[in-house]
């Protein structure tokens, strides 16, 4: 075996390392976006394994690229826009919340449930209506417990910038709900 074979094999064998590497730490984040979407898991999870696939195909392109997770990101995002144009509609609402808005009591239901479910069915539509990244950031971090780090992470966005989303997706949240936006002791950083 040649000297310059053996370079070959390693820095293939190196080449995979760092590619299995980042599936990894992306697998998961990209199932959660893929879901703000599509709204079917397993939906979400077939559009992320695609793009991982895809991006395996150009590997040595996101890696010379100067963001690889924006390079990535950006595979998954067509991937779902494939996959939206194949069910030639646009999203809807989240399975199981496109039911009427104006709910009674049912019979043996408490009145609180009743009035948790119609708030969370005004919630998801209020968040509906936010434009496309304050929604994601939104939808990632409150609706599917996501860290600040994961939605940058899985997006390409930087901390700072998820958190400039939050913050003006909360404002529009709760001008949308009617509700005052205070900010509570943790947010402000005490």
């Amino acid at each position: 075996m040649s000297s310059r074979h053996a370079v070959r094999r390693t820095a293939a064998g190196e080449h995979m390392a760092d590619y299995e590497d980042f599936v990894r730490r992306q697998r998961e984040g990209y199932a959660k976006w893929a879901y703000t979407r599509l709204y079917s898991w397993e939906d979400a999870r077939e559009a992320a394994n695609e793009a991982l696939f895809k991006l395996y195909l150009r590997w040595p392109d996101a890696r010379s690229h100067t963001n690889t997770e924006a390079f990535a990101h950006k595979i998954l995002r067509n991937v779902v826009a494939d996959i939206l144009r194949k069910r030639d509609r646009r999203p809807c609402l989240a399975a199981g919340l496109a039911f009427e808005e104006t709910t009674r009591p049912i019979s043996g239901t408490p009145h609180e449930e009743v009035e948790q479910l119609a708030m969370r069915m005004e919630v998801h539509q209020a968040v509906a209506q936010l434009p496309g990244r304050q929604r994601t950031c939104i939808f990632l971090h409150h609706l599917l417990g996501c860290s600040v780090r994961e939605i940058a992470g899985s997006t390409g966005l930087t901390c700072s910038t998820i958190r400039s989303h939050l913050a003006a997706g909360k404002a529009a949240l709760a001008s949308l709900l009617n509700v005052p936006d205070k900010p509570t002791t943790a947010e402000k950083g005490l």
